[in-house]
């Protein structure tokens, strides 16, 4: 990955976590849904794939503090292994979560070998690297480190009105949709692919109402997420 893009995104992140009045907290009931949601669509996901987590060795990559990945070691995985580029995020981690082994690094280059994991992940990783070519080394670093397992990709698809954008008009944008077209140029042609999730934004507008949300969640074009899995061929 660039030093250019390194540090944009490490601004961005950085900026991100100063934030005092972000939702994405547990007291905010439209988060608590939204999570929700998205865990279930995992578990769905995970078994009309195909995919056993029991005793999987998983690497989550862009792992944040950890939570999904934790929440995949309680699913069952074994060894479960997570990299980010921000180290705050890493330490917080390491410290709520110290069954997790979570490490400082770029998703470009991996320090791991090839076909290390059963099961690779990214929660809305790669959307924040801007630059396609090295969104694209990314992708195939996950692929590699993944060799004769799988792939699991969570990431926004873009689907709201100028009007429930976080960026500004004129404001440059921090993150970059991933609609189905841009998954196959990364990934390939996936064993599973759907949309997931009630956009956060609506979500919001209804409270995190369990009712409401799930009403509204029920209709594929208001979610907006897509969750893909692949399964990446063994090295011969």
């Amino acid at each position: 990955m660039t030093d250019a893009e390194l540090d944009r995104i490490r601004a961005a992140y950085t900026e991100r976590d100063a934030a005092t009045d972000t939702p994405y907290r547990w007291g905010n009931p439209a988060n608590v849904a939204f999570i929700q949601q998205v865990e279930r669509a995992l578990l769905c996901s995970f078994a009309d794939a195909g995919v056993t987590l029991a005793g999987m060795r998983v690497l989550d990559v862009g792992c944040g503090t950890g939570y999904y990945l934790h929440r995949l070691r309680e699913y069952g995985a074994g060894e479960c292994h997570g990299i980010d580029l921000m180290e705050n995020r890493v330490a917080a981690g390491r410290e709520r979560y110290p069954p997790l082994h979570l490490r400082v690094g770029n998703a470009a280059d991996l320090p791991f070998a090839d076909g290390e994991f059963d099961l690779v992940t990214q929660f809305t990783c790669l959307s924040s690297i801007l630059d396609p070519s090295v969104r694209l080394a990314a992708a195939r670093e996950m692929q590699r480190v993944a060799r004769g397992g799988s792939v699991l990709s969570f990431d926004m698809r873009g689907i709201l009105p100028a009007r429930f954008r976080r960026t500004r008009p004129g404001e440059t944008p921090t993150v970059v949709a991933l609609d189905e077209q841009e998954l196959e140029r990364l990934f390939g042609a996936p064993v599973l692919l759907r949309r997931v999730a009630l956009a956060f934004e609506l979500a919001q507008l209804t409270g995190g109402r369990t009712i409401l949300t799930g009403a509204l969640g029920a209709f594929p074009p208001l979610r907006s997420h897509l969750l893909g899995i692949w399964r990446i061929a063994p090295t011969h």
